[in-house]
């Protein structure tokens, strides 16, 4: 009886201290990777995180709504790449552009290809006003 007693608290311990280094693990820099990458990593997704918080914000405004109501979502997020490109790196990749918006207005109509990869994007059924608005909210997103 002794003996079960003992070999239950050790078996117990031992599960103990198992359980301590797995958290100790899972709290400390992960294995292979340096301070400077982790600090990278940490400020792409604080950086993801401002844009989802944007992203959450429109989904209140017209804009969304529109995109929304025009299937836009079936190839496109705000946040990660469907079929088309994520709206936040679309944003980031004309960030300055002085024609951006007519750019954009003009893919949405018109279509385009080879911007993003080798999968087209056919012209979109919207009237020029609802492009605009359209490119005026992705462009918003960066």
């Amino acid at each position: 009886m002794k003996a079960k007693v003992v070999l239950a608290g050790a078996l117990l311990s031992l599960m103990i201290v198992s359980c301590e280094k797995k958290e100790e693990k899972a709290q400390g820099t992960p294995k292979g990777e340096t301070k400077e990458a982790v600090v990278k990593k940490e400020e792409r997704q604080a950086e993801v995180d401002k844009g989802r918080e944007k992203g959450q914000e429109f989904k209140r405004s017209g804009a969304y709504a529109l995109a929304d109501s025009k299937g836009c979502f079936a190839c496109h997020d705000v946040q990660k790449k469907k079929v088309g490109p994520a709206y936040v790196e679309v944003a980031k990749k004309y960030a300055g552009k002085e024609n951006a918006v007519e750019e954009l207005v003009r893919s949405i109509t018109k279509g385009s290809m080879g911007k993003w990869g080798s999968i087209p994007m056919t012209p979109q059924p919207v009237t020029r006003e609802e492009a605009e608005k359209l490119a005026k909210w992705i462009l918003s997103l960066r």
